[in-house]
């Protein structure tokens, strides 16, 4: 079987819907069923949290109610004109009931923002439900409440993978053995005694690979509005073309320097069970995407370079790098780390001014250096290699690099470069990935 889940910019209209309809159509026929996990529509989350802090303060929201439901009302009949409303009606009925109940009440708890923003989820997939009811008998609406079981820390809410995994066996299990194509939420969940949570920012990347874990699916595709990760930010790499396949800890290690990819953490129960996830764009289908393994057997060298921009690089003395990690606020802003017995070389990305007050206080009468730099991350399954170590520090000779290191991640070289000359040394790095796949 196969899990299918679609984001924001993918349900954000009815052009788009239309484009995820062809697409699931084109999946019909896949052995042991199709579960399609959905987003809100695009900025549909948003206005819910505002609508919700709104109403819990008393303020008139009845225009803004107004507004949501003529925007998917209207989706919904350009989609599939002959679709029924019955169910989206209902759906938006209860969603201004609850808007009022709020302003009745005059508050608005954490719990309550949950209920509320769930309604974005609901809509999108009572939406896409409606429209194939029309025209494929064989996909059914499921509300992933019934399954995705968690704690009760709204807005942020745990998995409890056990009792997930038992109740799509009971629940979800059966509907795809038939054949069905499921439509189904991400991003929400439900308590033991049926209180409605969220998962959290990412938390339909995530629902769709804790369900396509507790299902055995054969794959599980994430799609989106990009053909897969690319090998640099084509921004500034106008050259940068989607990888074909990466690693876990390839797509881990890019995550956290900089490239704009899923979160690794979303998809690691799937890289767990061993589950391939496929990135795939949904208005360019044909494209090939990338393909996101345990451990991929790629021959190529290098696949990849990310940047962070905007780092303070610190060379001070060991006891001072120690002081510095033990300050919480700059603790958390430490990138990258090297040490030699006498000396040590910091790389903090710094936000806020509070945190760059935590630093001068922290380096107060002791002799530090302070460069501003951007921290360049090389990623490949053989970037290690003294040939391609070589061959890296040969393309950037001629910019003002501040450090290089290697051997703290098995695939992943870093370059610190003067901030000045990053996009320069960003696509001088680049430029030898082809040679290399």
């Amino acid at each position: 079987m196969l899990v299918m889940k679609f984001g924001g910019t993918s349900v954000q209209d009815a052009s788009a819907l239309r484009q995820v309809a062809s697409i699931i159509h084109n999946h019909a026929a896949e052995p042991g069923g199709v579960v399609v996990v959905l987003s809100a529509t695009s900025g549909t989350t948003n206005t819910l949290l505002s609508l919700a802090e709104r109403a819990g303060r008393g303020e008139v929201i009845s225009d803004e109610l107004t507004m949501l439901e003529v925007r998917h009302s209207g989706i919904l009949s350009e989609l599939a004109p002959q679709a029924s409303h019955t169910d989206l009606n209902e759906l938006l009925h209860e969603c201004r009931s609850y808007a009022r109940a709020l302003q009745i009440l005059g508050e608005c708890t954490p719990q309550s923002l949950d209920h509320m923003t769930a309604f974005g989820e609901r809509l999108s997939t009572t939406i896409l439900s409606s429209a194939l009811r029309a025209n494929t008998p064989s996909s059914v609406y499921f509300d992933v409440r019934t399954v995705m079981r968690t704690n009760d820390e709204f807005c942020a809410a745990q998995v409890d993978m056990h009792h997930t995994r038992s109740l799509c066996s009971q629940h979800l299990a059966p509907l795809c053995a038939s054949g069905s194509i499921v439509i189904t939420q991400g991003f929400l969940g439900s308590t033991s005694d049926g209180r409605t949570t969220t998962l959290g920012r990412g938390g339909s990347d995530y629902s769709a690979a804790i369900l396509g874990a507790a299902l055995s699916a054969r794959e599980i595709q994430i799609w989106t509005d990009v053909s897969g990760v690319y090998s640099a930010d084509p921004r500034y790499v106008p050259e940068a073309q989607p990888i074909t396949e990466l690693s876990f800890g390839e797509v881990r290690e890019l995550a956290l320097y900089g490239a704009k990819v899923l979160h690794p953490d979303t998809i690691a129960p799937a890289v767990e069970a061993l589950i391939p996830v496929c990135v795939l764009n949904t208005f360019r289908p044909e494209d090939a995407g990338t393909r996101i393994v345990a451990h991929t057997p790629s021959t190529a060298a290098i696949h990849a370079v990310s940047i962070v921009r905007g780092c303070s690089l610190v060379q001070c003395s060991v006891a001072t790098a120690a002081h510095i990690r033990s300050v919480p606020e700059l603790g958390r802003s430490i990138i990258l780390e090297s040490e030699t017995v006498e000396s040590a070389m910091l790389v903090l990305k710094i936000s806020g001014d509070d945190g760059i007050l935590a630093l001068e206080v922290a380096i107060t009468d002791t002799e530090v250096v302070i460069q501003p730099t951007s921290l360049l991350a090389v990623s490949g399954p053989h970037v290690n290699m003294p040939i391609i170590l070589a061959e890296i520090a040969a393309s950037i000779s001629a910019f003002t690099i501040r450090a290089i290191t290697t051997g703290a991640a098995t695939h992943t070289i870093f370059v610190a470069v003067d901030e000045l000359q990053s996009n320069e040394a960003l696509r001088a790095i680049h430029a030898i990935i082809p040679r290399h796949r």
